[in-house]
Formats: C-alpha cells, structure tokens, sequence
C-alpha cells in the first residue's frame, strides 16, 4: 500500500508544511503526521476520512492508487486453496501496481507462479500474474484453475465435448483432462510480472 508516499505527494503538491496539515488535523505537533510518512505509524479511520476532505480525494485512492502515477494496488496471493477466502490474509503476500488504462470493470489480483510448466510463454517461477477473477474463458485463454485436489495451477485451455483440457507451455509437462465439474476456473491471465 502507498498510503504514506501518497500523503507525502498530496501535502508538498498542495505546499504545506507537517506543522500546517498536523493544525488542520488539531494535532499540536507535526511528530504525527511524520509518522505516518516514515511509515511507522497509520492513522485512524476518522483522521483518514479528515485528510481525505483536505486534499479532495477518496479515502479508497488514498490508500490503493499511486496518486502520482495513476496506478491500482492489487494484493499478491500465496497459494490458494479450496475452501478458503482467495483474499484471507494468509494468502496475501504483498502488493503490486496495475495502470488503469490495463482495467476493466471486475475484480483483480496478482498470483505467485510455482513451477516452470509455463515457461516457453515467459511464465516462470517467482513471476506473479495478474489475473481478472471470473468464473468463464474462451478456447486458448490462459487462466488460472482450481483442481479437485485443492492444487492451483496456471495453464492455457482447451475446451472439448465433456472435457476440459489444460495445456502446458513446456514439453516436458503432458496435457491434462478433466471433466468439466473437475476444474473450477479461478480467473483470465492478463499479464505477467517477472519481480527482481
């Protein structure tokens, strides 16, 4: 999140000082609101509402868009499994920054790749893919699947009478067919993010 890079921005762009956004706040010193541009301390929700008033922006924008580069956070999900709330917050390991000429109306998240099956598509390991949640693909999207045995996997479709068969983008790994009621699809992959 980049809510104190974000508070930052707004209040040199707006030139006032800690001391003159600490007044405005009715705080008597400007220690506070250093804190939470260090990062070492976050402010209540009804002080956020108040900075949100001051600076005319939404408490959302505040909190999730890069402000300067009009950017989107979007959590970083661990493995996922059946069962459990995909944005629980054992599942989420970070965030990463989408552009929002990139969005359509829907939910998004980034997913960690495990494994090398996509590799020849430039998926590999440790890369995160951000992925639009919905529960449909068309034939050759690559998506992301929950198989019956909880596991997660990233593959390109292929969609067949009373099957579903996904396909890797690395020889060594043999297609994989399913029933349709065997494979639950999580999302559409829209790009990929190699993270250094």
């Amino acid at each position: 999140m980049e809510f104190k890079d974000n508070l930052r921005y707004l209040r040199r762009s707006n030139k006032m000082s800690q001391d003159e956004l600490a007044e405005k706040l009715g705080y008597k010193s400007f220690t506070t609101v250093q804190k939470w541009e260090d990062g070492s301390a976050f402010p209540r929700v009804k002080t956020l509402n108040k900075l949100a008033d001051i600076f005319n922006v939404d408490v959302d924008h505040l909190l999730n868009v890069n402000i300067r580069g009009n950017q989107v956070a979007f959590p970083i999900l661990g493995e996922v499994k059946a069962g459990y709330d995909m944005y629980a917050d054992e599942n989420i390991t970070g965030y990463e920054y989408c552009n929002n000429s990139e969005l359509s109306p829907g939910e998004y998240f980034y997913l960690r790749v495990k494994g090398d099956s996509m590799i020849n598509m430039r998926i590999g390991e440790g890369d995160i893919v951000f992925v639009r949640s919905q529960n449909y693909l068309n034939d050759k999207d690559v998506g992301v699947f929950l198989l019956d045995n909880d596991e997660v996997t990233i593959k390109m479709v292929r969609f067949g009478k009373n099957k579903v068969t996904l396909k890797a983008a690395n020889p060594a790994y043999p297609d994989r067919v399913f029933k349709p009621d065997e494979v639950k699809i999580l999302g559409r992959v829209i790009h990929n993010k190699v993270l250094f």
